[in-house]
């Protein structure tokens, strides 16, 4: 994720970014701990609000509770402040924020054992929390990375964290590709990983990672966020040991350009990765790779060399793509770029192309290769985030200005409309 708020176009790389971006903080399971999801706005009827943060409220206790960590921007993009509710329920057709507790900045939240974790985007510090009975928040403690280099941007999400499970988890520096592990039961930090020595001068790491048994597997890519070049070589996959905390291997990779979008891991415990929505405007603008998907099968430590999966050649009719998501079953999502409906020329912009209503999603097989668009939605903003909660699927998609998030959940393969919440959801987090 970014470490520096750098101007693209009307609205800041970094907050666009944490607006788009599918995030989930990795497990073991991919998902296993903290599952993703949530939108809605501020009142309205059939409004879902949040217990008390602080102090117990007397109240019953819900059956269930959700944690939905939402992102509001400043008009002019250049702050924001997140909201954290807590919620009994999702089938409601609005969240309300009125008793969320406020984070600054891009707020991150981790559910892991019996505890919960909230992180501010504006400061390296992780706070832990227990649930009382009646949903209110205890604090339980904090951990402060800021001995330990890491970027001014901070997270624990998948673009800055890894968590295993409630024994183990990583902080990412993205200054250097190096590991901070810590153990979130004792609020301890227990030693560090060094960076695999990749660092490319004038360029920021763009990366991710997962976690499939004993290793996590991470891709480093690079982009200059001044001059919007990513650079579409020099990709690397670094894979660690877990148990001992070590990089085991690194190895590069040119087929598919900037695999940094999340993994995702199938039945199969095969992985397969993918790009972002930025890339498909330097290919349709100029001369810039294809974007496509590589795996990693079950039991390998390295790329598939016998499977690619080429968005424009294999699957949408020519049409750039990005956000690999897997439903399960051999089924997968694909944000699409129709550049059918814009006019490109050698004065187009690549950033300005991308952020255009021009996208829409795409229901394809992953065995035959073949698909096409989910007619239930329309043609929308860039990106979207995939969310996994309490054995249900959401899609979480922003409007044209990520003002407000509509969550869909998807029943039987088909979208339908659930909550919607002011600002903009990528994760949620079931508590109980």
């Amino acid at each position: 994720m970014k470490q520096t708020i750098r101007q693209f176009g009307s609205l800041s790389v970094a907050l666009l970014f944490a607006a788009l971006v599918p995030v989930t903080a990795c497990s073991g399971s991919d998902d296993k701990d903290e599952d993703n999801g949530g939108s809605s706005g501020k009142g309205g009827s059939d409004t879902a609000g949040a217990p008390s943060n602080e102090g117990g409220t007397g109240e019953p206790a819900a059956s269930s509770l959700f944690a939905i960590p939402t992102q509001v921007y400043s008009a002019d993009f250049a702050t924001s402040t997140s909201y954290v509710s807590i919620v009994p329920s999702l089938d409601v057709s609005r969240i309300s924020l009125d008793d969320a507790r406020e984070v600054d900045g891009r707020g991150t939240i981790a559910k892991l054992g019996e505890y919960f974790y909230i992180a501010s985007s504006s400061a390296p510090v992780v706070d832990r929390f227990e649930l009382r009975a009646d949903g209110s928040l205890k604090p339980a403690g904090s951990l402060n990375f800021s001995n330990y280099g890491v970027p001014e941007y901070f997270t624990i999400d998948a673009w800055g964290g890894v968590l295993v499970d409630a024994e183990k988890a990583y902080v990412f520096n993205g200054t250097d590709g190096s590991h901070v592990a810590w153990n979130p039961s004792t609020m301890e930090i227990t030693g560090t990983i060094d960076g695999p020595g990749l660092v490319e001068e004038g360029y920021n790491f763009e990366s991710i990672a997962v976690v499939r048994g004993n290793r996590m597997y991470r891709i480093f890519t690079f982009l200059n966020y001044d001059t919007w070049e990513f650079l579409a070589d020099r990709q690397y996959l670094a894979v660690y040991d877990l148990d001992k905390d070590k990089l085991l291997d690194v190895s590069e990779e040119t087929r598919c350009p900037q695999l940094y979008n999340r993994p995702f891991v199938d039945e199969k415990g095969d992985i397969y990765f993918s790009g972002w929505v930025w890339t498909p405007g330097l290919t349709l603008t100029g001369d810039y790779p294809p974007s496509c998907a590589l795996r990693i099968k079950s039991g390998e430590d390295s790329f598939d060399p016998d499977w690619q999966l080429n968005f424009a050649a294999d699957v949408t009719d020519g049409r750039e793509a990005g956000i690999l998501r897997y439903l399960g079953d051999g089924k997968a999502l694909l944000d699409v770029f129709h550049d059918e409906r814009v006019t490109i020329d050698a004065s187009t912009d690549p950033q300005e192309l991308m952020n255009t209503p021009n996208w829409r999603l795409w229901s394809i097989d992953l065995e035959t290769k073949k698909g096409g668009p989910i007619e239930a939605f329309d043609f929308k903003a860039g990106g979207y985030s995939d969310v996994q909660v309490d054995g249900r699927n959401f899609l979480m998609v922003p409007n044209d200005d990520y003002s407000e998030t509509t969550a869909y959940e998807l029943v039987d393969g088909e979208p339908k409309q659930g909550f919607k919440i002011q600002g903009s959801v990528d994760h949620i987090v079931k508590l109980r």
